[in-house]
């Protein structure tokens, strides 16, 4: 059996899977649309939806983990929100600082990709920073005998969670400007609505504007 022979640049435009080039905000379906579009975008939804449903899980559990005396009568619980709010601050700090911007003068495909690659990468990092907030809150909790202390980290955390590592159009665009800040064209959007190599069944994917056969994109073969 011969080996499988993989490209060895990033896919051309007119290539199923590579880059909607010439794709921009305009172009990109609402955000529950998107989750059956079966493009980069609409899996990368998927899983922040999946994300952002883990902290109301522990939050409805919290009462469970935690047990004690009425521990939200002393100075206690007080002193131990103030990791809280350090670590909100830090997050509010670094969260929007990610990803760095993209170096000027790399081709198209390559920008596209690495800039697919950091998107990929601040997500997590911002939802790392801002679920960590939640989370230090139910040791600090257990700490303190009242669960009012984890409540305190999510009402600072999961806002955070959201503003930061939730894909909206508006999320995407402010890590847009963040890798074009040194005036690379990171095609970003291009990247995110290009279809997904795991197709999903009976997805519609997007036109790709202009370029040789201009109408539906690629889709499945029957």
């Amino acid at each position: 059996m011969a080996s499988p022979r993989f490209p060895q640049q990033p896919p051309e435009d007119d290539v199923p899977g590579g880059p909607l080039f010439g794709a921009g905000r305009d172009r990109a379906p609402g955000y529950l649309a998107s989750l059956r579009s079966g493009t980069v975008l609409g899996q990368l939804r998927t899983l922040a939806l999946v994300l952002v449903v883990a902290p109301l899980l522990i939050l409805a559990i919290s009462p469970l983990i935690v047990r004690g005396g009425d521990g939200g009568d002393g100075v206690l619980p007080l002193l131990l929100c103030v990791p809280l709010v350090a670590g909100a601050l830090v997050t509010v700090a670094v969260g929007p600082r990610t990803p760095r911007p993209l170096p000027p003068g790399q081709d198209r495909e390559r920008a596209a990709a690495l800039a697919l690659v950091q998107f990929r990468q601040a997500v997590l990092v911002r939802y790392a920073l801002a679920e960590g907030v939640i989370l230090l809150g139910l040791p600090l909790a257990i700490a303190a005998e009242t669960v009012l202390v984890f409540l305190a980290g999510f009402v600072l955390g999961y806002p955070l969670l959201l503003w930061l590592a939730l894909p909206t159009a508006g999320m995407v665009e402010r890590i847009r400007r963040r890798l074009e800040a040194r005036g690379a064209q990171s095609h970003l959007w291009a990247a995110l609505l290009a279809p997904a190599l795991a197709r999903t069944p009976g997805a519609s994917y997007p036109p790709r504007p202009g370029g040789p056969g201009t109408g539906p994109g690629p889709v499945s073969k029957s």
